[in-house]
């Protein structure tokens, strides 16, 4: 039986670029998606509703590594991003709302209206978050990722709290919500919390969009980035098989020899890397008691994994709309700048620490943060005619939710976030034709985010740089470039890259 130089297990993003890259030096490579569709969590689904192309789970683009764009020529393979332009939209229930974009001169008659004084202090947050987004870029495909690059200055602020560090800059409590949701999404954490600091830094961190810490949209989903990636690979020479489950990683010894797949086949590669999270790659498909058994270190690997914080405290809620959300504070229902925003509910620090406490304390939040994003206005191939897709992020409401999470529950739960964005714009519930609820136990069983944690685990002190799982595992052969490895999560390919890059050096060295 032919045996490859490397089979991927799982065909999110980071596998797909890690094999490109690996085909693309002439190694011959195999993956194996369990779901019928390409692109992991990253992926345009066409089957949800009729006429729609949905971005089921991720829904916007900043970290994707410039470089990968480049050296796979991903633009020639379709891939194509936009900014978000504004970039956020806030309103209040008192009908006041705050609009920012890339306009300094409009961000500053914004910030203005609510305090002149936090108008240089916002110029200022903006300068540090990038400066922080910018370190942590050039750490992003370190071999050997480690605190120490970092100034003490620099890792005291990327500990502590989101909070502490828009607080330090501007005054206005919306304002201050606005800049700290970026040190929460994906995190079960509120915004006073320690290490929320690192996770806003980490959205800052992306250059796709040509700007240091800028945001955008992809044309036609973000599964575009996906099917970019994979055509990329089997131009490069990769064979990729969707609807081909891994069930178990073949061992001999402490080295991964191959996989086995649930129709009985078994394939034979020279390493195997796996795209999955790591609780997956190594209790699942090769098992904990082998693990201490067989592997140097086994017993540590073990230990971190059944330590391993990977409790997401996410809810997502695609809603098919028959026209535009109509705002209070900026009402109408043609399409105006708001609208291509990402829209927030956080009117304060506050706020947001108070839905994180109801969630440890209640099961979830009484009053959730919502992220929400319409992409339709921007690119209208997304939906049918004068149609539109509004996707909705909201915390908190945890995978470990007290009574778990019943059809009852779910539905209650998306009551709840329309009814809270139904405050500032009245008229989405009636506009509403089609709903998807996916609460974090959907979001592991659909995509194999294990506890719904959407980065593979939290990206906080402890489970960050050489804290996170390592791309070289103890198991000789089997490497990891997923989420779970650094630089962890958000649709960016670095983890893919690194562990392209460490195959290649290692077989090479082999030959």
């Amino acid at each position: 039986m032919r045996e490859f130089d490397a089979i991927v297990v799982g065909g999110g993003h980071n596998g797909l670029a890690c094999a490109a890259l690996l085909a693309k030096r002439g190694l011959s490579v195999a993956v194996f998606e369990r779901r019928d569709v390409l692109g992991g969590a990253a992926v345009s689904e066409t089957g949800v509703w009729p006429g729609y192309i949905l971005s089921t789970a991720s829904y916007v683009c900043s970290l994707l590594d410039p470089w990968i764009v480049q050296t796979l020529d991903l633009g020639a393979h379709g891939y194509s991003a936009y900014r978000k332009h504004p970039s956020s939209f806030t309103p209040l229930e008192d009908g006041r709302s705050l609009l920012l974009g890339s306009d300094d001169a409009a961000n500053e008659r914004e910030i203005a209206v609510f305090d002149a004084a936090d108008v240089p202090g916002f110029h200022a947050f903006e300068a540090e978050s990038a400066r922080l987004g910018s370190a942590l870029f050039e750490a992003f495909s370190d071999e050997y990722p480690s605190w120490a690059r970092f100034d003490a200055d620099t890792r005291a602020t990327l500990e502590g709290s989101a909070a502490h560090l828009v607080e330090r800059y501007v005054r206005t409590p919306v304002l201050q919500a606005t800049l700290a949701t970026d040190g929460l999404i994906g995190t079960y954490a509120g915004p006073r919390d320690d290490g929320t600091g690192y996770v806003l830094a980490h959205h800052y961190a992306g250059r796709a969009l040509g700007t240091q810490g800028a945001w955008g949209f992809v044309r036609g989903g973000m599964g575009a980035i996906s099917q970019a990636l994979a055509s990329a690979a089997r131009a490069h020479g990769a064979h990729i098989f969707s609807g081909a489950d891994v069930i178990e990683v073949l061992m001999r010894g402490d080295r991964a020899i191959g996989v086995a797949l649930a129709d009985g086949r078994e394939l034979f590669a020279r390493t195997v890397i796996s795209n999955a999270h790591p609780q997956i790659t190594f209790s699942r498909l090769i098992g904990d008691d082998y693990l201490r058994d067989q592997v140097p270190g086994g017993d540590a690997l073990v230990a971190k994994l059944r330590s391993w914080k990977t409790v997401g405290p996410s809810l997502k809620l695609n809603l098919a709309l028959g026209e535009l959300p109509d705002f209070t504070a900026r009402p109408g229902l043609h399409l105006q700048p708001h609208h291509r925003a990402t829209i927030h509910v956080a009117p304060s620090l506050d706020f947001l620490q108070q839905a994180c406490d109801d969630a440890r304390r209640e099961g979830e939040s009484r009053e959730p943060m919502l992220e929400c994003f319409v992409q339709t206005p921007t690119d209208p191939s997304l939906a049918p005619s004068g149609k539109h897709i509004l996707s909705i992020f909201a915390q908190y409401f945890p995978y470990d939710r007290s009574g778990g999470w019943s059809e009852t529950a779910r539905e209650r739960a998306a009551e709840r976030v329309i009814g809270m964005l139904a405050r500032f714009a009245p008229n989405l519930p009636n506009v509403i034709e089609a709903r998807q609820v996916l609460a974090a136990p959907d979001l592991e069983s659909r995509f194999g985010l294990i506890g719904g944690n959407i980065f593979h685990g939290e990206l906080l002190p402890g489970q960050i740089f050489d804290g996170r799982f390592a791309t070289r595992t103890p198991v000789r052969g089997l490497y990891l470039c997923g989420s779970g490895a650094h630089p962890g999560g958000c649709v960016s390919g670095f983890p893919g890259r690194r562990a392209a890059d460490a195959v290649a050096r290692d077989l090479v060295g082999a030959r």
